[in-house]
């Protein structure tokens, strides 16, 4: 066995290897939250996109609890059935504008002696005169022959040596014509020369435009007191929604979480809710429109009427559900602008 190989000291100290155990410097982590300047148009899409979110997932989160959902879409469709009912109702009574203005209509009776021609050139000053919609001239012919036909004294009148009606000519005023206006009409035309009276009858007038007026009204308080129990409703649901995601809500803003930031899930449920019942709504008009239209139409032609109901108009059916879902979005601001401030972590 050899004997192990003497290297020299400065042999040795080229070869040694020099250990370092000091270990290398180290990054230190940022702690805290580092604030970045973001430009208009990032924090629009951001914006955009997270109010895209949450109305995604408040709808996913109503449809995935359809019984609880469904009750109060109900409840909110049927609050809008009603007037949208009555809306539904003064439109088609819309069609018989006509008759109406027919069972209000003056009647100018003219003199016998009139000739045909006279009479039309009467008609056409009538037509120019203030507080005249339309008029029709009804000669003493044809209004025998009406007389004739709706009365069934055929008989009778044949054994009369002439004809005994005049020439009539009838007027029928605007709706929205005074009581004052009426009279002043119907002085106006007895004065006309030709006439020999004229008939006007001024108590179904007013009848009617009581009527009308009370009608109005009830619409407008029914109408109000159900956009308040839309509210009502969409409001307790709401808060009892609210109450459940307390400890939800309290982390939230202990990160730093904005009031509008936790209030948006909330305004687009309560828009969910007027939304889907404002369609509810209208799928229920439309089935009583289809229950009844039948015996309306039945009714219509047992009094001669060519009257048919018509469903509620594409417009009258999208303001309802703008009303919708305006009363929803309002009651859920309202419930979470009351409960959102008592909520601190």
């Amino acid at each position: 066995m050899s004997a192990p190989e003497h290297r020299s000291g400065a042999e040795y100290t080229q070869r040694k290897v020099v250990r370092n155990d000091t270990p290398p410097p180290t990054r230190k982590p940022s702690s805290g939250a580092s604030a970045q300047n973001l430009g208009f148009t990032a924090r629009l899409i951001a914006w955009l996109g997270h109010h895209q979110l949450v109305a995604v997932e408040t709808l996913l989160k109503l449809l995935a609890k359809p019984a609880a959902s469904l009750l109060t879409w109900l409840v909110i469709a049927i609050a809008l059935t009603l007037p949208g009912g009555l809306w539904m109702a003064v439109s088609n009574l819309e069609q018989l504008s006509g008759s109406v203005q027919q069972s209000g209509r003056m009647s100018v009776y003219l003199k016998p002696e009139l000739s045909v021609t006279a009479a039309t050139t009467l008609k056409q000053r009538i037509d120019q005169l203030p507080g005249v919609a339309k008029t029709s001239l009804v000669d003493a012919d044809a209004a025998l022959a009406q007389f004739r036909e709706n009365t069934g004294l055929a008989d009778v009148l044949d054994m009369l040596d002439g004809n005994p009606l005049p020439a009539v000519i009838l007027v029928e005023p605007p709706l929205d014509l005074s009581r004052d206006a009426l009279l002043a009409l119907q002085q106006k035309l007895a004065d006309l020369a030709g006439v020999e009276s004229v008939e006007l009858d001024l108590a179904w007038l007013e009848r009617l435009n009581s009527l009308l007026a009370l009608a109005q009204r009830i619409v407008l308080i029914l109408g109000i007191l159900l956009a308040l129990a839309i509210l009502l409703v969409v409001g307790n649901t709401i808060r009892l929604a609210i109450a459940a995601r307390v400890d939800e809500i309290r982390v939230v803003k202990l990160v730093g979480g904005t009031n509008a930031y936790v209030r948006r899930p909330f305004l687009y449920t309560g828009l969910w809710y007027g939304m889907v019942g404002g369609v509810l709504s209208w799928i229920l008009l439309i089935i009583c429109w289809a229950v009844l239209h039948g015996p309306v139409a039945e009714l219509a032609s047992l009094y001669g009427s060519g009257f048919e109901l018509q469903p509620l108009s594409a417009s009258a059916a999208l303001t309802l559900l703008l009303v919708g879902m305006g009363l929803g979005w309002f009651g859920a601001w309202w419930s979470v602008s009351r409960h959102l401030d008592e909520i601190e972590p």
